[in-house]
């Protein structure tokens, strides 16, 4: 193997790196396209970091997730949902919200169907993200439970999905 071939692999490895940095709960598939390498050396690449403590595997249903080494258990549900971008749009209309939603509100608000709204403030519920209450004329309202925080992971994942994206851009701009 070349210097030019070894140059190129730690490359891939420090960018798989810090795009699970910034991306924490990142699909393996989807590391690889941000990558722009195959399947295969995206999972070398995985697996070396894996093993050498640099960043935690986790399977969780037919994905694989990765996390940056250190990631609170606690946390990966809640970065593992933020992947998602339905998920992004309901958090980020009850944060915009300036008090709680009922679920027609928010599916209004959020431009997403009733059923997918539904399942995704139950999961961002499950994760602690937003509160669930129904009041007494039995209307259940969504609100967000700690606005700084919500508003802090919305800012990140959004920021770093755009880092990622420009930096791949300029590596494609550099050949």
């Amino acid at each position: 193997m070349g210097v030019r071939e070894l140059n190129l692999q730690s490359t891939n490895r420090e960018r798989a790196k810090m795009i699970v940095s910034l991306s924490p709960g990142i699909h393996l598939r989807r590391l690889q396209k941000l990558l722009g390498t195959s399947f295969s050396t995206a999972r070398y690449h995985v697996e070396g970091l894996a093993k050498d403590g640099e960043i935690v595997c986790s399977k969780e249903g037919r994905y694989q997730r990765l996390y940056p080494a250190g990631t609170a258990e606690a946390s990966k549900a809640t970065y593992a949902l933020l992947q998602r971008e339905t998920a992004r749009r309901v958090l980020g209309a009850l944060v915009r919200a300036q008090g709680d939603l009922r679920n027609g509100d928010l599916c209004e608000t959020a431009g997403l169907p009733r059923s997918t709204v539904s399942e995704c403030t139950a999961l961002l519920t499950e994760v602690g993200l937003v509160r669930r209450h129904v009041t007494a004329d039995g209307h259940t309202l969504y609100g967000v439970h700690d606005r700084e925080r919500t508003l802090e992971l919305l800012a990140g994942f959004e920021r770093n999905l755009l880092d990622i994206a420009t930096e791949r851009f300029t590596d494609l701009w550099d050949l």
